[in-house]
């Protein structure tokens, strides 16, 4: 009888260990985005959806920049080319984030749950683009 091998389970320690670590840079970056969010909207002024796009903005900023630090750290483009496909795969995390938000306000949740339901989905979203993309595999 043959053996099915799916994968090689240090291949998956790799990928959890990223996880991880992409899950540590991520809640910095969650931090400037969610405070950034809340403060634009409660004292600023600004329109829920205005705000978490501003907000989701410099949270890449944050993220891109420490993720280049602690996780992806070699990738296979030159570093122009990264980012043009980071930003690429961030832009298309930020129309999913407003989408969620602008839906789930929409039907009636308050727009920092709606950003708690955006956060899980961009963050694998994010995570296995940007995965697939840099790391040498």
């Amino acid at each position: 009888m043959k053996k099915y091998h799916h994968g090689s389970p240090s291949k998956y320690l790799t990928i959890f260990r990223e996880i991880v670590k992409y899950g540590l840079v991520s809640v910095s970056a969650l931090a400037v985005d969610v405070g950034l969010l809340y403060v634009l909207v409660e004292y600023s002024g600004f329109h829920h959806i205005h705000a978490a796009t501003i907000s989701f903005i410099c949270g890449l900023a944050v993220n891109y920049s420490l993720a280049r630090v602690f996780v992806f750290k070699e990738s296979k483009f030159p570093l122009l080319q990264e980012f043009v496909w980071y930003a690429s795969i961030g832009v298309v995390g930020l129309l999913l984030n407003d989408f969620i938000i602008l839906l789930l306000v929409w039907l009636g949740a308050w727009y920092l749950y709606a950003k708690a339901v955006s956060v899980v989905v961009v963050f694998f979203f994010n995570f296995f683009g940007r995965r697939r993309l840099f790391a040498y595999q």
